[in-house]
This record gives structure tokens, C-alpha cells and sequence, in this order.
């Protein structure tokens, strides 16, 4: 399969360690880090950590790319463990349609990879992501609380799935 994905307007490609200082702009702004697994970052050297685990991810189990906009990382969208897709990307972009055209790219080609299915785990408050993720056929299959301890709060859980067959 192609390391990277073309859509209309973006370019997914695998990562680098030289995305470092882009995910770190985006993984270091609490707004963006809102509903993520982690804090926000507050050093570099978290983001590198971050980043050398996206980068020797196994492929057998991975499938992550950065997201690009005219060259430019606006952040990242993919399965760091498969079938589960996670998705962050810059405050700047949301509401321009970059997720959805990132993510159509993507179930496109788990689909042509034969992946049966594609889930999700989104923070209930997170409603553009659970509207982002139904708009693409993913239906929610249970939730849960307190399932993410994030900095000192406790957060629950939207599990959602896409069935690609």
C-alpha cells in the first residue's frame, strides 16, 4: 500500500521525526488537546516521544499519516493501533472540511486494504468529532464512564464503528 494519500486539497504521508516542531504546535495548544488522551504537551521533548512512537509504529498494526495542507503540517489522522482511528488537527483548520476529506481518504483505503471495520473512542463532550465520525457511517455501539484519566480529569467514552465490508 502507498505510504501516502492525496485528497483534493491535502496530502497524507507518513511521519517524520522532522514533524516534530509541527505536531508539537498543534499537540501543545490546550484547545486543540481538549478532548485527547494526553494533556497538552509542555515540552518538545514530550512531543518527540510522541513522535518516535508514531514514526517505528509496526506497520502490521499501524496505519498513521500527518496530515498536510499546501506542504504545511496541520496534524495528524489515522490507526496508531489498528482498527482504532484517532484524529488531531490544528485550532486554524477545523470547520473547513479538512477532517472529512482526510478522513474519506482514509476509509477508502482501509477498505481497499480489506480492513472489515474501524472504531473510535471520542469523549462524549466532543460533539464536531462524534458529528465528523457519523457523517462517515460510524454508529455508536456503547459508552462508557471514566474510562481516560487526562491530567486530573476523569473522562468517558462515545465507542463508535464503521463496518468497510
Amino acid at each position: 500500500m502507498a505510504d501516502e494519500l492525496r485528497t483534493a486539497r491535502l496530502v497524507l504521508r507518513r511521519a517524520t521525526m522532522e514533524d516534530t516542531g509541527g505536531m508539537h504546535r498543534v499537540m501543545s495548544d490546550p484547545t486543540a488537546m481538549r478532548y485527547w488522551s494526553t494533556p497538552p504537551h509542555r515540552s518538545m521533548d514530550e512531543t518527540e516521544r510522541w513522535m518516535r512512537s508514531m514514526v517505528d509504529a509496526d506497520l502490521s498494526i499501524s496505519d498513521d499519516f500527518i496530515v498536510t495542507l499546501d506542504g504545511a503540517l496541520i496534524g495528524k489522522l489515522g490507526a496508531w493501533k489498528l482498527p482504532e482511528i484517532g484524529f488531531l488537527l490544528a485550532r486554524e483548520t477545523w470547520g473547513q472540511g479538512y477532517a472529512s476529506e482526510a478522513l474519506s481518504a482514509f476509509l477508502e483505503r482501509r477498505k481497499a486494504a480489506g480492513s472489515d471495520r474501524l472504531t473510535a473512542d471520542v469523549d462524549p463532550r466532543n460533539e464536531p468529532s462524534l458529528r465528523l465520525l457519523q457523517g462517515h457511517g460510524f454508529v455508536e455501539t456503547c459508552r462508557a464512564k471514566r474510562t481516560w484519566l487526562v491530567g486530573d480529569e476523569w473522562c468517558d467514552s462515545v465507542y463508535l464503528e464503521v463496518k468497510l465490508t
